[in-house]
């Protein structure tokens, strides 16, 4: 059995989500591959399975295998650490690989599975990832149920609304920084700000509104609307504290040649996201600041079952 699924980005809203504020995240039309065989051991890539090495995939066969033991073969076209969801992409794809060996996948379940994989392995998660790769295009997550509703996860007596949003395919480029940074740090830093500081309330729920106000944007192709929202989602973010030198660095060495561009993912180091129609021109100037560059388009492809046998 194979499947896949692509990577995602977060254009708006990270960091106000966890407040219960509406996010916006897209897929990419780079993937992860995953392929599965019975065998007589558990193997991956040739090596044995371990939790230190192997912790998404273990925890996907925890949750959704009762069959013998499996070689797993894993591939992917998407940058670790990069901010476009390579391990909420594996654990999609495996988890769809399982599944379909007993019949028919659906993608409500396919959602609701990856968020646990990803949240049994990294201890906390939102499933705006594992939704988006999943169900491709366009998602928004938000506490309210809106127009194009997808589905409801529910964990912890913590409850998430999916929803469908039209986008346009963007010409996007993850720009990153080489600096790895600690989701659960930079998570904790802007809860203190929040707790302690009625100004970084007032920020987060400008967030929330900001994100939705880009649907309209989005689903009607203004790409300057769009790049302007970008650029003060970027300012709201860099004042709760999450960006860093180098990402400041990485959005004004680009501006000239885009619309907007803004931290994507947790900040403190990590990536941007940069909306242009000059993309080998925005990858130069990363280039020569230092920092990476990866050409990225919008998927409408979500998980896929590509070969049963």
């Amino acid at each position: 059995m194979e499947a896949s699924a692509p990577a995602k980005v977060i254009l708006f809203g990270e960091h106000a989500v966890v407040y219960g504020e509406p996010a916006i995240a897209v897929a990419l039309n780079l993937r992860s591959r995953v392929r599965i065989f019975e065998s007589n051991e558990y193997r991956v890539n040739g090596y044995p399975l371990e939790r230190k090495y192997h912790g998404y995939i273990l925890n996907a066969i925890k949750l959704c295998w009762r069959g013998p033991p499996l070689e797993i073969f894993t591939e992917s076209e998407i940058p670790s650490s990069s901010g476009m969801g390579s391990s909420a992409s594996i654990s999609v794809a495996m988890v769809a690989a399982l599944l379909s060996t007993t019949g028919k996948v659906k993608e409500k379940e396919v959602a609701r599975l990856g968020f646990e994989v990803e949240y049994e392995t990294q201890g906390r998660a939102s499933p705006i990832d594992t939704s988006t790769v999943t169900h491709g295009k366009g998602v928004l997550i938000d506490r309210q149920k809106r127009e194009n509703f997808l589905w409801r996860i529910e964990k912890n007596g913590i409850y998430w609304n999916i929803h469908h949003v039209d986008v346009p395919r963007l010409k996007l480029v993850v720009g990153f920084s080489g600096i790895k940074a600690s989701t659960g740090e930079m998570v904790a830093k802007v809860r203190r700000f929040y707790q302690w500081n009625s100004f970084a309330r007032d920020v987060v729920r400008e967030i929330g509104r900001l994100t939705l106000r880009a649907i309209g944007p989005l689903e009607n192709e203004d790409y300057e609307e769009i790049g302007e929202l970008m650029n003060r989602n970027h300012k709201l973010l860099t004042i709760l504290g999450v960006s860093h030198p180098m990402l400041r660095k990485m959005v004004e060495s680009v501006k000239r040649y885009s619309y907007g561009a803004k931290i994507t993912g947790a900040g403190g180091g990590g990536s941007i996201v940069v909306l242009t129609d000059e993309q080998d021109e925005v990858i130069k100037a990363l280039q020569a600041i230092g920092a990476q560059g990866y050409k990225v388009e919008i998927s409408n492809k979500g998980f896929s079952v590509e070969n049963q046998n």
